[in-house]
């Protein structure tokens, strides 16, 4: 299949697709982003091209945990005061309503979400389209793209703002590491601050959190 085609499709024609389908019923979310990153692997599996040890190095993952940290807390800092200021409704909402909610989603988000979501819109896009998309800085922009758009099936624009933020964040990380695990890390961790500052109300089914 040509890329190009490929790439529309799985990056731009799903997505677009999911969003429509999540107006009927989310709960199909998770298993549409296990089912895309299954091909995902096979494919990165199957390219003598990819370096497997991409999925799992973790070789300067000290000094990038520090860079991390030194943009992660000003800003977790100042999105706080921010929601509580502007959607106090929602501060902290989690876990003062459903500790063993928060506390589950704490343990399963990053294994059955941020894993499959840096595997498909990091590991897999950087590789496969390199070749169509020899530029960094267009690989980083259509994947922030797609993965803004991948959210969209939230039906909220603070899921597409977040993830697009986020989105830009873990590209440059990954085109930064080259590594999928030292992404993965970061991405839980903005993750689950937003879950637990009250954000994650929008990357969720709302009926959850009543």
């Amino acid at each position: 299949m040509n890329r190009w085609l490929e790439m529309f499709c799985l990056f731009g024609l799903v997505p677009m697709s999911v969003a429509i389908l999540a107006s009927f019923y989310i709960g199909w979310l998770i298993p549409i982003l296990l089912t895309i990153c299954t091909l995902c692997l096979w494919l990165l599996l199957s390219d003598p091209h990819f370096k497997r040890f991409r999925l799992w190095h973790i070789q300067g993952l000290k000094g990038c945990l520090r860079h991390q940290l030194l943009l992660f807390v000003p800003l977790a800092l100042l999105i706080s005061l921010l929601v509580y200021l502007w959607l106090p409704q929602v501060f902290f909402s989690l876990p003062q309503h459903d500790q063993s909610l928060w506390l589950l989603t704490l343990a399963v988000y990053p294994l059955v979400s941020v894993l499959p979501q840096e595997l498909v819109f990091r590991t897999f896009f950087f590789h496969r389209y390199k070749g169509i998309l020899p530029s960094k800085a267009g690989r980083l922009g259509l994947s922030t793209a797609s993965f803004a758009l991948a959210h969209a099936a939230y039906g909220n624009w603070p899921a597409v703002l977040l993830s697009a933020f986020g989105g830009l964040l873990f590209g440059y990380r990954y085109l930064q590491t080259r590594s999928t695990l030292i992404v993965a890390i970061e991405h839980s961790i903005w993750g689950m601050f937003l879950f637990t500052v009250g954000l994650g109300v929008y990357l969720v089914q709302v009926d959850l959190l009543k």
